[in-house]
């Protein structure tokens, strides 16, 4: 029978520790290898055959050692000693380095290197010994791992091809700088001690002697191009001369005086040019002001008009007639018949001063016009003059510059003839005396011991190998027993009766099985809270009051949030009034209906009613109330602990049952304060997932402030038929209620 969710549980420690943080110090480590002896044998035991198998086809390698120097530039075929006996220092940058690094390792280089080792003079001449000279270089330089190429090695003359030889070589072969010096080391690694030295000095020397050539070839090309340079700038420097000549015989001699004379000349017209260019400005100035004056006081202001005998003698006469009309105006007035006579003789004779004055200005005015004509063709030929003499000295200018091009010419064509003679002079001497930029400093010699790891190396590393994985698989093996299986007994483990065991959905005889097995779960554990329901005294005013159901877990993933959902499903299928609360603030609920305004958040603060915060499953029957958006830890705890006792004495009128999903109860501490609310008190697990440490802890922690679930509900168990056979998941449609 079921316990009722009133009586209480007695609340005894798991046993083995379970509820114990898994931090073993050395003493319990000893205890759990040997609790586990059997798993660290096996595993010591599996890694040193998986060595010994792996040590079966190691074999030693040997690396020899040599040294190369770079000893300057090869400009002009000077090399490093001639440069610091002139006081000139020899420096060599990391580019170059990486340069004589990447040519040592290059195609040709080891070619080259491969046709000394093939037997052109290594092993020539020695009959068998020759023959095995061979194998054994072979053997070495394909560390016996190319049972393929070994045997071609012995029935063909040509066993394996130059590239396969090639890759070979530039696998074993490693060059690096010395500090910061101009020295490179140079190792190569062979499965034999002599071999690697004889293959190493064969490198080096093929590396050396095909530099030099190279540098050869360049200075050939070098002496090649500045020998016909050479060439070029000799046919050149005699044209330039026969043009020189050419021209010369053509053009006359040069006075030195003549230049400065035609330059006095051409500023004495400038000057005649201003002065006559002045004249004839002044003419038009006059010319204009005299066509404009057209009164008898502008025409008798002129000088030439006022110094004319008809125009004075008028104008004297003017002036003393006008002085006596001025003396009888005074004594007679205008209309006195004295007056009269004299007012007209005074307008004959002011008439006739105004016409000998005009006469007397065209006259002047012609003799301006013939001034400025004058003036404007003596202007006109001197700049003509001054054109005639700047053209000539232009002409002289340019004969002077031609000839001095021609003169800058050879001399330019000379000096290149002389350099170029003294480049290829040079050049002819630096390829004489040719000396290679690289030398071998270090020659290679025969190592003496292996190479890091030896077998002895290798044993003992497989040894240490063998214990660690001992331990490791030890330790695995006492942690993942922490996690419940299927054979979890939660009375033995913590006290709680078993409510119900839902199947893992996910697995994969899940379509054998068929998914009626999780809702004949999840149906069980439905009847059983009806059940409990049932048998709660009914309160002293008749209401019926909603069972309140907590669904707790020790951490996230248990499953409890999925169970909620399908336990609400099954107990609204049954008839009742159900809503799913979800209590976790922190992590906000994402069936949360978004047409709703309000959350439980909205809610439990006050700022909204709960009919406005309330959503609906319409497709299994049950309402949901949760938060939508995350609240901070302690606001969340605040708003939990005071307001949700409320909330639910507010909805237990209106359901038969509240499902509240609670958060975990190792996170926060909101899962312990709802389930003091709570009638029936469940605590979810998951099989493969909870660990035994970890559900020992939230029991402690529900334990010490009074509160024992009242079952376990074990999710994820591993899923079984429920009657033995399984069934096909279609059910024919009559037999469907």
């Amino acid at each position: 029978m079921t316990q009722p969710p009133n009586q209480s549980i007695p609340a005894h420690p798991p046993r083995g520790g379970e509820n114990t943080r898994f931090d073993p110090s050395l003493g319990e480590l000893v205890g759990i290898m040997w609790q586990r002896r059997g798993v660290a044998l096996i595993s010591f035991a599996v890694v040193l055959v998986l060595a010994a198998i792996v040590m079966g086809q190691w074999q030693p390698r040997y690396r020899a050692v040599a040294e190369v120097g770079i000893t300057g530039h090869v400009q002009g075929g000077q090399t490093a000693d001639e440069g610091a006996l002139q006081g000139r220092a020899v420096l060599v940058s990391a580019q170059e380095i990486e340069t004589l690094i990447a040519e040592m390792k290059s195609r040709d280089v080891l070619s080259a290197a491969a046709a000394v080792l093939r037997g052109d003079g290594v092993w020539a001449g020695q009959g068998d010994k020759a023959s095995n000279a061979m194998m054994a270089f072979w053997d070495g330089v394909f560390g016996g791992d190319n049972a393929e190429a070994m045997s071609a090695v012995s029935t063909s003359a040509t066993p394996v091809s130059e590239a396969q030889l090639i890759d070979r070589l530039r696998a074993g072969l490693e060059a690096k700088r010395i500090g910061n010096a101009a020295v490179i080391e140079v190792t190569y690694q062979s499965a034999s001690a002599g071999l690697s030295a004889t293959v190493l000095q064969a490198i080096l020397e093929s590396h050396v002697w095909w530099r030099e050539g190279r540098q050869k070839q360049y200075l050939r090309r070098q002496l090649q191009e500045a020998t016909t340079q050479y060439q070029a700038a000799q046919v050149e420097l005699e044209q330039h001369e026969e043009s020189l000549m050419r021209w010369q015989r053509d053009a006359s001699m040069f006075d030195p005086e003549e230049a400065k004379l035609m330059l006095a000349r051409i500023y004495a017209l400038d000057e005649q040019a201003e002065q006559v260019g002045r004249e004839l400005a002044t003419a038009r100035i006059a010319l204009a002001e005299r066509q404009d004056g057209q009164k008898l006081s502008d025409l008798l202001a002129m000088s030439d008009v006022a110094r004319n005998p008809i125009v004075s003698q008028l104008a004297a006469r003017f002036d003393g007639l006008r002085s006596e009309y001025v003396t009888l105006d005074q004594r007679y007035g205008p209309k006195h018949p004295v007056m009269q006579s004299k007012t007209r003789e005074l307008d004959d004779l002011r008439a006739e001063l105004l016409s000998a004055a005009q006469r007397a200005a065209e006259r002047a005015n012609r003799d301006l016009e013939r001034v400025a004509l004058e003036a404007a063709e003596s202007l006109k030929l001197l700049r003509q003059q001054r054109g005639e003499w700047q053209n000539r000295m232009a002409a002289r200018h340019d004969r002077i510059q031609g000839q001095a091009g021609l003169l800058r010419a050879v001399e330019a064509a000379r000096a290149q003839v002389i350099e170029l003679g003294r480049q290829t002079q040079t050049l002819q001497r630096d390829l004489v005396a040719f000396r290679g930029d690289v030398e071998i400093l270090r020659p290679a010699m025969v190592p003496a011991t292996a190479e890091f790891p030896t077998r002895r190396d290798l044993w003992l590393m497989a040894v240490l190998a063998a214990i660690f994985g001992a331990v490791v698989a030890a330790m695995l093996r006492h942690y993942f027993d922490q996690t419940i299986d299927d054979d979890f007994q939660p009375e033995t483990g913590l006290g709680i009766r078993l409510y119900a065991r839902i199947p893992d959905m996910t697995a994969p005889n899940m379509q054998v099985v068929g998914a009626n097995a999780g809702r004949e779960a999840v149906g069980h554990l439905a009847v059983l809270m009806r059940i409990i329901r049932q048998g709660k005294p009914q309160p002293a005013d008749g209401v019926d009051q909603a069972q309140v159901i907590a669904m707790a877990s020790a951490v996230s993933g248990e499953g409890k949030s999925h169970l909620a959902r399908s336990l609400a499903g099954v107990l609204a299928g049954f008839g009742a009034r159900v809503l799913v609360l979800n209590a976790d603030l922190h992590d906000p609920d994402p069936d949360t209906d978004t047409a709703v305004t309000g959350d439980i958040t909205a809610v439990l603060s006050g700022t909204c009613v709960i009919a406005d915060a309330m959503g609906r499953d319409a497709l299994r029957g049950f309402d949901h109330l949760g938060a939508k958006f995350p609240v901070p830890g302690n606001l969340a705890t605040g708003l939990i602990e005071s307001g949700l006792g409320d909330l639910i004495a507010a909805l237990r009128p209106n359901y038969d049952h509240i499902i509240v999903d609670t958060p975990p109860i190792l996170s926060v501490a909101d899962a312990m304060i709802v389930m003091r609310h709570a009638d029936v008190r469940l605590f979810a697990v998951r099989c493969g997932h909870s660990k035994r440490r970890d559900m020992g802890h939230a029991m402690d922690q529900l334990r010490a402030v009074g509160i024992v679930p009242d079952g376990v509900i074990m999710n994820g168990e591993r899923p079984r038929p429920a009657y033995g056979v399984a069934r096909p998941t279609s059910a024919p449609t009559e037999q469907m209620s």
